[in-house]
């Protein structure tokens, strides 16, 4: 007898059992009841498509979308940004990963007003996002590894750590600068954002020239193989022309606390110059964009976009 299938909105009761799922199916432990509801039900931005598929009673899968606010080509845009589309062992092979997924495109589209996608996939999901989907490549920003220097000590200190990000006056919020082809982040963004990490895994520091602030920079304490290096999540700046001295700053803070290095996307403002001591990295992630139809999709992967790490889910 042919298995009935239900396709379901999710809810915020549904949170456990998504993270159940997600611990049996594919070990992930990061997807969790605190996370899924930090992730999307809080999500200053109050847009998001959550769906289910629920077979005798039991949730074997589900899709997921979260929704931000994006300039791009200087028009203020909504962007879906899928995130994660998993369906259980036992039903796979039946086409519920695709229809999981139209229903969260179907939905931000009719019910969101939503025609521009974004997405950073994983190796196996790429081809079905590309082959099925019809999401093109787009231009992956470069990623730069910046590694420790020891001439990083002789730099006189232009940074402050703050002890939270209650420290950044909310005015300074409102008239930061913003990337054309980026995120527009606000205060509730960043506070949302950052709402789970401590001060253990992230420095927030301000950057000077004299007396005033040029902005702040968040870097994500991250180890691998027994190495600590940073991250560098978001920048917030006064205007275009402090981001170079933003990023030096976080250089030198990187070096003077011993981190291994900094990583860091390519900014359209990065203008500190070739270094001896970096690693540049191309497509380093595959990032996959689509429209409303194809020529907007092509339009769309030929743009250089502003990323920061914190714009990924992963991360």
């Amino acid at each position: 007898m042919k298995e009935e299938y239900l396709l379901e909105k999710i809810n915020e009761t549904d949170k456990n059992e998504l993270a159940l799922l997600a611990l049996e199916t594919e070990n992930n432990k990061r997807f969790n009841a605190e996370f899924i509801q930090h992730w999307y039900f809080d999500n200053p931005s109050n847009s998001f498509s959550l769906w289910k598929v629920v077979v005798n009673n039991k949730i074997e899968g589900y899709a997921t979308s979260n929704n931000f606010k994006y300039k791009i080509n200087g028009q203020d845009t909504k962007v879906a940004m899928p995130q994660n589309v998993l369906t259980s062992l036992k039903t796979r092979g039946k086409g519920l990963f695709n229809k999981l997924y139209f229903k969260t495109e179907a939905d931000n589209i009719n019910e969101k007003n939503i025609n521009v996608f974004l997405t950073f996939t994983n190796s196996l999901s790429t081809p079905i996002f590309i082959n099925k989907f019809n999401y093109l490549r787009g231009k992956c920003p470069i990623v730069f590894f910046n590694f420790f220097s020891i001439a990083n000590f002789f730099r006189k200190d232009n940074f402050r750590l703050l002890k939270s990000i209650d420290e950044i006056d909310a005015s300074f919020f409102r008239k930061a600068y913003h990337f054309d082809n980026a995120a527009i982040k606000d205060e509730s963004y960043y506070k949302w954002r950052y709402h789970q990490y401590t001060k253990k895994n992230l420095h927030i520091i301000a950057v000077f020239d004299k007396k005033n602030i040029l902005g702040y920079s968040f870097l994500k304490v991250e180890k691998r193989r027994g190495i600590k290096f940073l991250i560098l999540m978001d920048i917030i700046a006064i205007d275009l022309f402090s981001i170079s001295a933003i990023i030096a700053a976080s250089f030198v803070f990187s070096s003077k606390k011993f981190y291994a290095g900094t990583v860091l996307f390519n900014l359209e403002a990065n203008n500190i110059g070739k270094k001896i001591f970096r690693l540049k990295l191309k497509e380093r992630f595959n990032f996959l964009v689509k429209g409303e139809n194809d020529n907007h999709s092509k339009i769309l992967s030929k743009i250089d976009f502003n990323m920061f790490f914190s714009d990924l889910d992963i991360v």
